[in-house]
């Protein structure tokens, strides 16, 4: 009995032990006790627990990263995303393990205080703000962990939190460092700058975090591209490193960045450092590979070099890696001006490379910039195309490439074109006999190709039944479920590696084979269709008989005719190109002369002389020049551009002529609105006595109607507007004076009510439902954004059987005549299946690019001259819209967001 009783009070003393502990162990109460136990729990709990999952993330990121060695390696590992992914569950649970300690560990509330005097440091501890020591700790880790799973506004949140709240405390140091890093990867440059420099600054800045703060300097250096500030912090962070894995990547970047000014000597041994250190292999590798190709012409140990990269191909650990082994000897031919062995060792790395997409488009880059370097446009354009399609969009010269591509692209159409219809005249142009044992050789060899091709089909059958016999043998007693090639995920997964091993990254679609879908010397399409009737002779599609061959000849007048245009737009084009794009004016100059002797009387005589006089200016041939403006002067005295050359003040005078004449036009519209008619008659008198068909005699001239309209002349009114639609067809006023004739005819004029009243532009009129009059307003569409720094374009959508070389040749003579100060570019394209795209640029503002298009609405007539007005639209669009109207796909309400954006707010 006396057992129980001691037994009970024992258990009763425990708990009521226990209860007090809990108690003064309570978050709300500040006392020793419960520091100590939450400090303790807090630290050896949850936080130990997550510090070491954001270790093992950290590791993980080190050991799956997969750099990418043809640019800058990052100088932090988990700057890199792919391999900051591989440690997104450590990261979670760092995240929760911080979360818990701060929940249930933090403690605010104030120690009570001691009565008496009190010291500094007991003063400093009762105004702390937290009395947990692994808090500030917890925020910390909640941030770098945020950091790593690419979350940057919640590690910014996080790290200006730990700043602010501990300000007073070392910790705020790590946090400024972290968020620099932060604001680096979130392009806040000047952000980060300031923070490191206010830090750097502070005398209780923290030895230990010195390396740290040097290379977040360079972190910050590299992503501005400011590479020569980055040096000196590298080679400081070097010196004060001393894990061999992380010196070696700092080395590298060193490297990297020597090479980049091509101080090749410092770049060899910062390499050759690397290799010190013990990195990965693969990092091994490319140094050794960079080191090869930063060797000095003069040292004279070129052959050395060589011999270690050929030795380097035979080795087995480098299979997987010859594409760069080729390219880093190509570059060494290079250098030497060995320019054929370069050639073919670049396209050995092309074909070498399976895996590595951006090495091949390295490859193909090269090539593409060597045959560009030695003129030969054609075979460039082929390497450009095919840089384009493996080169990565975060290439630092990816725009520069792409551009290039596209102008050689416009070049290399006219010159093939040229080649192709040289190649079937001169085919049409020869015996029957001759032309007869031309086309049967062209079938031999279709035939010999279709022989080919049938034969190594049947060998892949062959070597892909012993592929599936073997693979049966392999899984014999292995339950595969037995399923068909494309439900079966592992042989799918071979067969796409193998096509894509063959054919590269190819786009589904016809003749995908092909990866320059380039015109040859006879056309398989419907290039020349015109060379059929195809209401009563059906096309050939055998390519085995000659007839096929046959009808794409031109072989009467009018189909020599046809070609014989192609080859003199194709000339001029060519010729633009290279003027324009290429900047090559000893080329250009030789395409406007070969233009010229081949077709005396061409369209593009007197724009071919312009250039020529311009460019053999440029060139200071003063005898060829002189004999091009001659030339213009004799042949076309009246041009714009005889005067331009006759007389140095030409532009400004007429500049000023325009000026003048559009103020007349001002100031008669103002008396029309206030309907002073017969001021309007002296105004468009004196317009017309002084500037005899000026450029805007139209508008002139509708205002003179209905201002004798106004006078209730109504016979006069109907002459009037009939005499516009009859002299000024295809342009606005003509269209207005249609509708407003309309109405007239019926009895209604309500037009001048609408025109006086409201102010409106004379040819702003549309008919609806053919009994009302309306101005046209239109509302804005959320679809598209108005961003004033975005480049600009005046755009023009050309239907496809119209004459876009028409149009192209008025929009040169229409810029010579009204922004002759301009250099404005003109390039083409394809839209859609519906209508061709001209593009004309650049413009330096929004305000600039509208101007243009009011004054090409003004001057439709010479701009759109010959041209239907149902074949073409026209409007401003930047950069950015432009890509979202071709997704869109709706003209409609791109042109509602112009009229609200552009018209309404430029006046």
């Amino acid at each position: 009995m006396l057992f129980r009783k001691l037994k009970y009070r024992s258990l009763t003393y425990l708990l009521f032990l226990i209860a007090l502990f809990a108690v003064s162990c309570s978050r709300t109460k500040n006392t020793t006790i419960s520091r100590a136990y939450h400090n303790l729990t807090a630290h050896y709990n949850a936080y130990f627990n997550g510090r070491e999952a954001y270790k093992q993330g950290i590791k993980k990121v080190d050991n799956s990263i997969k750099d990418d060695f043809t640019t800058f390696i990052p100088v932090f590992t988990i700057s890199n995303e792919q391999a900051a992914k591989s440690a997104a569950s450590e990261m979670e649970t760092a995240l929760n393990k911080s979360a818990k300690v701060i929940k249930l560990h933090s403690i605010t509330a104030r120690p009570k205080h001691k009565s008496g005097n009190v010291s500094k440091s007991k003063k400093n501890f009762y105004n702390k703000t937290e009395y947990c020591n692994w808090i500030d700790d917890s925020w910390m880790l909640t941030g770098k962990s945020k950091f790593v799973k690419h979350d940057w506004y919640g590690a910014e949140e996080s790290f200006e939190y730990t700043i602010k709240e501990y300000s007073n405390e070392p910790i705020k140091y790590d946090a400024s460092i972290w968020l620099a890093r932060t604001y680096n990867e979130m392009g806040k440059f000047n952000d980060s700058r300031n923070i490191l420099d206010r830090i750097e600054g502070e005398k209780e800045f923290p030895k230990r975090l010195f390396k740290d703060l040097t290379l977040s300097y360079a972190d910050l250096f590299i992503k501005q591209k400011k590479y020569e500030d980055a040096i000196p912090k590298l080679k400081i962070a070097i010196t004060v490193t001393h894990k061999k894995k992380e010196k070696a990547r700092y080395y590298y970047i060193l490297a990297q960045l020597y090479q980049h000014f091509q101080q090749y000597l410092n770049s060899s041994q910062a390499y050759t450092s690397v290799t010190r250190n013990n990195p990965s292999y693969e990092m091994i590798f490319n140094a050794q590979i960079n080191r090869a190709t930063c060797f000095n012409l003069g040292s004279g140990n070129a052959d050395q070099i060589r011999k270690q990269l050929f030795k380097m191909l035979k080795d087995d650990k480098n299979i997987e890696y010859k594409d760069q082994i080729y390219y880093a000897i190509a570059k060494l031919y290079q250098k030497e001006n060995q320019i054929e062995p370069a050639l073919q060792n670049y396209k050995l790395s092309a074909k070498s490379s399976v895996n590595n997409s951006m090495q091949k488009a390295l490859s193909f880059l090269a090539l593409a910039d060597i045959y560009f370097d030695k003129q030969k446009y054609i075979l460039s354009q082929a390497y450009y195309d095919s840089t384009m399609a493996f080169l990565d969009a975060k290439y630092p010269d990816y725009e520069a490439v792409n551009a290039k591509s596209k102008n050689l692209t416009e070049l290399v159409e006219s010159l093939l074109t040229i080649q192709n219809e040289d190649s079937v005249q001169r085919i049409a142009a020869m015996s029957e006999k001759d032309r007869n044992r031309i086309i049967d050789d062209i079938i031999q060899e279709v035939i010999k190709e279709e022989e080919r091709k049938k034969q190594e089909e049947q060998q892949q059958q062959i070597n892909s039944a012993l592929f599936q016999q073997n693979q049966q043998m392999q899984n014999m007693g292995n339950n595969t479920g037995g399923k068909w090639y494309f439900y079966n995920p592992a042989t799918l997964s071979f067969g796409a590696s193998q096509f894509k091993k063959k054919w590269g990254n190819r786009k589904l679609e016809d003749d995908w084979r092909r990866k320059n879908k380039a015109v040859t010397v006879i056309a398989q399409d419907g290039e020349n269709s015109e060379t059929t009737d195809s209401t009563t002779t059906p096309a050939i599609t055998d390519n085995k008989r000659r007839e096929f061959y046959l009808q794409h000849l031109p072989m009467n007048d009018s189909l020599l005719k046809i070609s014989n245009q192609k080859i003199e737009d194709a000339y001029f084009n060519s010729g633009e190109a290279y003027l324009n794009k290429l900047k090559n004016l000893q080329m250009a100059i030789v395409q406007f002369e070969t233009l010229i002797s081949r077709f005396p009387n061409t369209k593009y005589k007197l724009l071919s002389y312009y250039d020529l006089y311009k460019m053999n200016v440029d060139l200071t041939n003063n005898q060829k020049s002189e004999k091009y403006k001659n030339l213009i002067l004799q042949e076309f005295p009246e041009s714009n551009y005889a005067h331009i050359l006759s007389n140095p003040n030409y532009l400004k005078e007429l500049a000023e002529q325009k000026d003048k004449v559009n103020q007349l036009y001002d100031d008669a519209y103002q008396e029309f609105t206030y309907r002073n008619y017969f001021k309007v008659f002296g105004y468009c008198k004196v317009a017309d006595s002084l500037y005899a068909n000026n450029h805007i005699i139209a508008k002139f001239e509708l205002l003179k109607a209905l201002s004798t309209g106004g006078t209730g002349d109504v016979t006069g009114l109907k002459n009037s507007l009939s005499d516009i639609i009859t002299h000024y067809p295809g342009t606005e006023e003509k269209t207005a004076a249609e509708n407003i004739l309309a109405y007239v005819s019926q009895g209604d004029y309500s037009y001048l009510t609408n025109i006086t009243n409201n102010h409106t532009d004379t040819t702003n009129f549309t008919t609806k439902n053919q009994d009302t009059v309306e101005v046209k307003h239109e509302t804005e569409d959320n679809l598209y954004k108005l961003d004033e720094t975005d480049k600009q374009y005046f755009v023009i959508l050309l239907d496809k059987n119209a004459d876009i070389y028409r149009l192209k040749y008025n929009l040169f003579g229409y810029n010579i005549d009204y922004f002759s100060i301009f250099d404005f570019e003109i390039s083409t394209g394809t839209w859609n299946e519906r209508y061709q795209l001209i593009k004309v640029h650049p413009f330096s503002s929004k305000n600039e690019a509208v101007k243009y298009y009011k004054s090409a609405n003004k001057h439709k007539d010479i701009v759109f001259k010959a041209i239907d007005d149902r074949q073409y639209k026209f409007f401003v669009i930047s950069d950015k819209n432009i890509e979202i109207l071709q997704t869109d796909k709706d003209l409609y309400r791109y042109q509602k967001f112009f009229n609200k954006k552009y018209l309404e707010k430029v006046k």
